[in-house]
């Protein structure tokens, strides 16, 4: 993340598309980590309660819209990586 857009960035995620996210169909949870040690590095995080959940919201092009409103704050493009998570209480 751009050092100088480090506010703007987690300002925009956390008020305008953490609500969003919330309300799609099947979302459980939606937060925004920032790194301690490097507070220029942050990781999205979405539980989705099934993978066709995710996968619809991905498909709708929702997320997209969500990763464009903080795009200018990159300084590289952002990595989509998978999970299975145990554990959640639905």
């Amino acid at each position: 993340m751009r050092s100088e857009a480090v506010s703007e960035v987690r300002r925009i995620y956390e008020h305008e598309a953490i609500p969003v996210i919330r309300s799609a169909a099947g979302n459980v949870s939606a937060v925004l980590l920032q790194q301690h040690q490097s507070p220029d590095t942050f990781m999205a995080i979405t539980i989705w309660k099934t993978k066709v959940d995710a996968e619809a919201y991905e498909a709708s092009g929702v997320a997209q819209e969500m990763v464009d409103k903080i795009r200018f704050g990159f300084v590289a493009p952002p990595v989509l990586s998978t999970y299975d998570a145990y554990g959640i209480r639905q």
